[in-house]
């Protein structure tokens, strides 16, 4: 047994009894506890799944949570009721052996979040075992989607439209678990906090289902899905998806062409665009989301393309004095095709035969992984914003692409906080707010 000085902002200091096979207090564990302290609204009924020394559900009870914590390990079931009994947090902390899928495994009625700090070791080879099988349980992840998949599989039994899940997972190198297998099943997403330890990025990511479980509206024919989303009701995650649209637009008034298969869909925002961040920065942030879900590249500003720079899909944000808030359209072709005379493809050609309700699904977790207000969850800050659509519009950049200004290559430097493009023009920095001045050269692939 030793003992762990364990202190941050907001936290402790405690000092905690580790016993030999249990997990103790690391920086991944001080991230975690950054990020459960962000978290807003009124603290009810948690649960901590692989307590390990009992820090998180320390934090948890200090933040006025009521926790139920689990782990498999039974010397980390009896660190933490110590621990835990030491500082007086027993009133407020329920300490079990066990975890998910196990017998005993329960989510309560009542509980609103759910923290884990997966485990995130590389699945071991088989012929060279490094740990001692209860450790192997608790640090190392499985394959084929990992803890958080099976995390995943068990909320599919309950009613969970209302609970909120804290995961710390491996984001770089990616480990099996993936906050991707959540967005393909309803879920949405937003990073809390991240670090980079060593070679290895850590990342805490809130989960929500995508608008508290609520169903789209569907229609199968609308003069335009823009317009059709003016009248959803002005309270909720409201979104339309239209099979097909008499006079569907596209930027500066052009006609956007669809056959039936294609993603048509708006979302009509009931908050003002200002308290997340600007249009245009809002605009990049949403394709920077969809073209990673996609697999396919973000053209400054809204344009959804192939690697050889042929039109995928677009997004389109809109607001009027009229109506509060402000409404996205997204158009994504299913399949390639001619559109006058000019190649395009589709998300067949990125991800595959993958249906329309799927890839729906995706880009309705992703926008409201960004606009969705939440109860709990804080929203995102404009540094991860301008971070994310730099990040996505340099990946083309990466690969040789040119912008030319006037048949001049200019060097793209940066997005400015407004999403007008940064450029050097002969040794000056220039901010470029209209995509018809600038002309993208695409290498041959």
């Amino acid at each position: 047994m030793k003992r762990i000085r364990f202190e941050m902002e907001n936290f402790g200091p405690w000092d905690i009894d580790v016993a030999p096979t249990v997990y103790p207090p690391r920086e991944d564990t001080e991230l975690l506890c950054r990020a459960i302290s962000r978290l807003k609204g009124d603290a009810s009924n948690a649960i901590e799944i692989g307590c390990g020394s009992g820090v998180v559900s320390m934090a948890l009870s200090t933040l006025g949570w009521s926790v139920l914590s689990y782990d498999i390990n039974p010397y980390a079931v009896a660190c933490s009721r110590a621990n835990i009994e030491r500082y007086g947090f027993e009133r407020n902390v329920i300490i079990r052996e066990g975890g998910v899928g196990e017998d005993g495994w329960s989510v309560p009625d009542g509980t609103k979040l759910i923290v884990w700090n997966l485990p995130y070791l590389d699945p071991p080879d088989p012929s060279e075992p490094v740990l001692e099988p209860i450790e192997e349980a608790s640090l190392t992840d499985l394959e084929d989607g990992g803890w958080s998949e099976e995390l995943l599989k068990s909320l599919k039994v309950r009613n969970n439209d209302d609970l909120t899940v804290v995961l710390l997972f491996r984001t770089d190198p990616i480990s099996p678990s993936s906050p991707g297998d959540w967005l393909r099943s309803g879920w949405s997403c937003r990073s809390l906090e991240m670090e980079r330890i060593g070679d290895e990025k850590l990342e805490v990511i809130a989960l929500w289902r995508t608008g508290s479980g609520s169903k789209e509206i569907s229609e199968e024919i609308c003069d335009s899905a823009m317009d059709r989303a003016i009248h959803l009701p002005d309270e909720g995650w409201q979104r339309v998806i239209v099979a097909d649209q008499l006079s569907g637009r596209g930027r500066r008034g052009s006609k956007w062409k669809s056959v039936p298969g294609d993603l048509l869909a708006s979302w009509k925002i009931n908050r003002d665009i200002t308290e997340i961040s600007t249009p245009g920065m809002l605009q990049i942030a949403i394709g920077a989301s969809v073209s990673e879900s996609l697999s396919c590249e973000l053209k400054w500003p809204n344009d959804l393309i192939s690697i050889q720079g042929e039109k995928i899909g677009g997004i389109m944000i809109e607001a009027n004095s009229s109506n509060p808030g402000f409404r996205i359209g997204i158009g994504i072709n299913s399949t390639p095709r001619l559109v006058n005379g000019i190649s395009c493809l589709g998300w067949s050609d990125t991800i595959g035969d993958v249906s329309l309700q799927e890839v729906f699904r995706m880009v309705d977790s992703g926008v409201s992984g960004i606009l969705e207000r939440l109860e709990i969850v804080p929203d995102l800050d404009q540094r991860y914003l301008e971070i994310s659509g730099w990040k996505a519009i340099s990946a083309s950049l990466s690969r040789g692409v040119v912008a030319e200004i006037e048949n001049e290559s200019v060097r793209v430097i940066g997005l400015g906080m407004d999403g007008f493009l940064s450029v050097e023009v002969d040794g000056r920095e220039v901010l470029i707010s209209d995509t018809h001045s600038i002309e993208w050269k695409y290498p041959l692939v």
